[in-house]
């Protein structure tokens, strides 16, 4: 088992192109600055809703990109999936302690935080060197269902090798 030092540089909340959004993101952090592989990337999400919105048919997709020189270079998934994702399973395995979170994925207008959010990583990925240690990017981006983006946001994270 690989373990690794992460830690969270920045987050560009709201870094979506159209202004549809119908998920304001207020943050995005980290749980722990621990990471082991495979393993769990264990985050939390706050995010202001402009209106009552249902995510029974919501999706939430994950694009990665790790810095090589100045460069930013796709990479292929590192979680079990990153796209299509269902944003109703997402809350629902997210919001056991949360007031403002309900199991039918029905959410009102206002604040709302998802504590412990889990995204499963691959090992496999990790297996080669040159994508271990290092800066990486992450984009989310949150679509409703008629696939049109309503929410995302875009962040910066780096990898460490624990010895």
């Amino acid at each position: 088992m690989n373990s690794y030092h992460i830690q969270l540089d920045d987050v560009d909340l709201n870094s979506c192109v159209e202004n549809k959004n119908v998920f304001n993101i207020l943050s995005f952090n980290l749980w722990s600055d621990y990471l082991e592989m495979p393993g769990y990337l264990d985050a939390s999400l706050s995010f202001r809703l402009t209106q009552n919105y249902s995510t029974v048919h919501s999706t939430y997709s994950i694009q990665f990109e790790r810095k090589i020189g100045p460069l930013w270079i796709n990479i292929p998934c590192i979680t079990d999936s990153c796209s299509g994702q269902s944003l109703c399973i997402l809350i629902q395995n997210s919001c056991g302690s949360i007031k403002s979170c309900n199991k039918n994925c029905q959410l009102s207008t206002g604040s709302h935080t998802l504590e412990h959010i889990r995204l499963p990583l691959k090992n496999s990925f990790f297996e080669h060197k040159i994508f271990t240690k290092g800066q990486y990017k992450f984009k989310i981006q949150i679509y409703d269902n008629a696939n049109t983006i309503v929410g995302c946001f875009t962040g910066y994270i780096t990898l460490k090798k624990n010895e």
